[in-house]
């Protein structure tokens, strides 16, 4: 009976412990709002600008100080446009919120540091309940495409008067590209928005033409502004897009087009043959001629008599024009295969394709070619599901801090996620080869696959580089095709060898592009950046991690004492290596900040709230040198515990699984030189349970 009594007494202790952390850390945004908040508002410095003297000489140029005039949505036309007016800015808010008090002082900073901008948009939130700060949208930079699809641009924006009134003329065009009516000064016909809202969005079109908004960039800058800060809080439940939200539409060809499919392939005839036939069946579009190339790099005698039957029996209708089977033994080279089979082929456009795609609905390849067609649009991917299932294998690439990932990778589809990310069309980064469009010209533009890259981040490589020549990239996420990935491939199942090239890859990737280490414009640096946490959700955890105290190491001489090695106990570690590479990247070759660690742990069918973590490193020789811990001794520290809320959602059966991360810092020199493995001890505090773990992952500390 005492014995329960005690247990009992425990038990409360640590799940009121759990619950109170727990309620920290899931106010985590509000907090760190109101903060943002409070902060002064930074001068900006313009940027040093010269007009020529009387005497001819260059003399520096006084701008003038930005004038900021908050204009409501349902009053946009009636503001005194002044083509000489160069102080005025007009901020248009809309009626269904209200802005931050701070909102027109940091506009007003923004154009003073960026004369070259005259159009700015930022965030926004949601006002909860009780007056808390919920569901942050933290906005890609301009994106053409998805704002000619949405109305992502919000509650807020800003312009300067000048170029509102030299926009003025482009009026009429506006309200064509968003395919409705409107009367200056007046009336709005009615399309299903109130008319103010409608006339806002139609002035942002405006400005945006005005701006040469909707062409190829000239290199990496945007011609319209995005504040990275949040300056408006929606009333409760508003919708975002105020009625122009991202949707499946059909878009119609600019003019009748040739496309060559390239499809690498070895070994596995009958899944090209589903792959072919889902492609003639699905395609019937009287403006699309398209041939089909087959690179095969080395199938067995009986699959090469295959591929060449399938190749000749398919039948040619709805557009398809031949079918080009190359063979030729050599290395996998995925980049290699793709450049040859551009070579042997002739269409304007190029759409490369894995040979476990099925294509599943008609009409998806005309909605990837009208996007292809634009002249500002680099690739276009679209949105891929696994076989038999919802679960989306491929919504877009974004670029997070150690590099490319796919965002909402094994998230249903049956929902839309983050203000319509798997709907749509949007700009991104970059999109998957497995489906893959491009014109010629725009690919020959930017030299083709990069060789060098065989196996991994090829596609990647070849999208970051027609960002940096200033195409927009496109993911078609109204339009979908399956791919007969397996849904348990991943990091967590290759072998150390794999991991390592994939690693070595990832690294020539980023040294390729090292200014685009941990940035990519059209996914905000206030959302995630682990790339093994598929939704897409604002930092879970606002404290930076280089302000993480350094961790105090226990050594254990003979091992944990006590501990029982169990399954049960999962580990997942996201990075393990020096703080300058996580900071700085893979070109960082300093190490003075010492070593990061972080993942997450839990415990299978067991109450997480009852356990406390210690992160252990034991000493082992190298992988390859294939050889077990050098000895018994352990070290331990204490992790700092961080908010998962990713965890939870694929845990659902779980109990207490929310605060499952962990972060660790080791200061330099702290431990001996060597290849430490990294496990996870778990101390049930209810009971003497001890669980222990090991992972692969290993942390090389290198000589100080």
């Amino acid at each position: 009976m005492l014995k329960d009594l005690a247990k009992g007494t425990l038990i409360r202790k640590r799940t009121n412990k759990y619950n109170k952390l727990l309620a920290s850390k899931t106010s985590a945004y509000d907090k760190w709002q109101r903060a943002r908040e409070k902060e002064p508002v930074q001068a900006a410095e313009a940027p040093v600008q010269y007009e020529t003297a009387e005497n001819g000489e260059l003399v520096p140029k006084k701008l003038p100080e930005p004038n900021v005039k908050v204009v409501p949505y349902g009053k946009v036309w009636e503001v005194q446009d002044n083509k000489k007016d160069e102080t005025t800015v007009y901020l248009f808010v809309s009626p269904k919120g209200k802005l931050v008090k701070k909102a027109s002082e940091v506009v007003k900073q923004y154009f003073i540091a960026h004369p070259e901008i005259n159009v700015v948009y930022g965030d926004e939130d949601e006002l909860g309940k009780g007056g808390k700060f919920i569901h942050p949208y933290f906005k890609p930079d301009w994106s053409p495409d998805s704002y000619l699809n949405a109305f992502y641009i919000g509650s807020f924006f800003a312009c300067r008067a000048v170029a509102m009134h030299e926009a003025a003329a482009e009026y009429d065009n506006a309200v064509r590209m968003l395919g409705g009516t409107a009367h200056k000064k007046g009336s709005v016909e009615q399309t299903g928005l109130e008319a103010s809202l409608l006339s806002a969005d139609v002035l942002f079109c405006m400005l945006a033409i005005h701006e040469h908004a909707f062409g190829k960039r000239t290199g990496l800058e945007f011609p319209i502004g995005h504040i990275r800060e949040v300056l408006f809080h929606r009333n409760p439940e508003q919708d975002v897009f105020y009625g122009r939200s991202f949707h499946t539409s059909r878009h119609m060809l600019l003019s009748p087009a040739t496309v060559s499919i390239i499809i690498p392939s070895k070994d596995h005839p009958e899944v090209l043959q589903q792959c072919l036939n889902s492609i003639i069946e699905t395609t019937g579009d009287d403006n699309i001629k398209y041939d089909i190339v087959i690179v095969d790099n080395g199938s067995n005698a009986a699959n090469r008599v295959k591929y060449g039957v399938y190749a000749s029996r398919a039948e040619r209708k709805n557009g398809l024009t031949k079918i080009n089977y190359i063979y030729k033994t050599q290395e996998f080279n995925f980049s290699a295969m793709c450049n040859q089979g551009a070579k042997n082929s002739s269409g304007e456009y190029l759409l490369f394709l894995n040979d476990d795609i099925e294509c599943v609905k008609e009409g998806w390849m005309r909605e990837m070619l009208s996007q292809a067609q634009l002249k500002h649009v680099g690739v276009v991917g679209a949105k891929l599901i696994y076989p038999e299932t919802d679960l989306i294998q491929h919504a877009g690439i974004a670029n997070v801090r150690r590099g490319p990932v796919h965002k909402l990778q094994k998230m249903h589809d049956n929902k839309s996620h983050y203000f319509g990310y798997n709907r749509g069309i949007h700009n991104m980064i970059g999109a998957t080869a497995a489906c893959l469009m491009v014109s010629r010209k725009k690919f020959n533009d930017v030299g083709g696959f990069p060789e060098e890259l065989k196996v991994a981040f090829n596609d990647v490589d070849f999208c970051y580089s027609m960002h940096e020549k200033g195409y927009y990239n496109v993911c078609c996420n109204h339009i979908y095709l399956t791919h007969h990935e397996s849904l348990t491939r991943g990091l967590d199942n290759l072998d150390p060898k794999k991991m390592e090239r994939l690693a070595v890859e990832g690294d020539t990737l980023m040294t390729r592009h090292a200014h685009l280490y941990n940035v990519d414009p059209f996914y905000s640096p206030h959302l995630t950046e682990d790339e093994t946490i598929s939704a897409i959700i604002p930092k879970e955890d606002y404290t930076a991690p280089e302000d993480i105290p350094f961790a105090t190491a226990s050594i254990h001489e003979r091992g944990i004492h006590g501990a029982r090695e169990d399954q049960c106990l999962r580990i997942g570690c996201e990075y393990n290596g020096t703080m300058d590479n996580w900071l700085y990247g893979v070109t960082a070759k300093s190490n003075e900040e010492g070593y990061f660690l972080k993942g997450y742990s839990f415990v299978i069918g067991s109450d997480n709230a009852y356990f406390e973590k210690r992160l252990l490193l034991r000493l082992v020789q190298r992988f390859e040198d294939g050889a077990g811990p050098v000895g018994p001794k352990v070290y331990s520290f204490a992790p700092y515990v961080w908010y998962r809320p990713d965890i939870r959602v694929r845990l659902a059966d779980q109990v207490n699984v929310d605060l499952t991360g962990y972060k660790l810092r080791i200061k330099k020199g702290l431990l001996p030189p060597g290849y430490y493995q990294i496990g996870m001890l778990a101390i049930d505090k209810t009971s003497r349970l001890k669980l222990v773990n090991w992972v692969p992952n290993i942390l090389k500390i290198k000589n100080t």
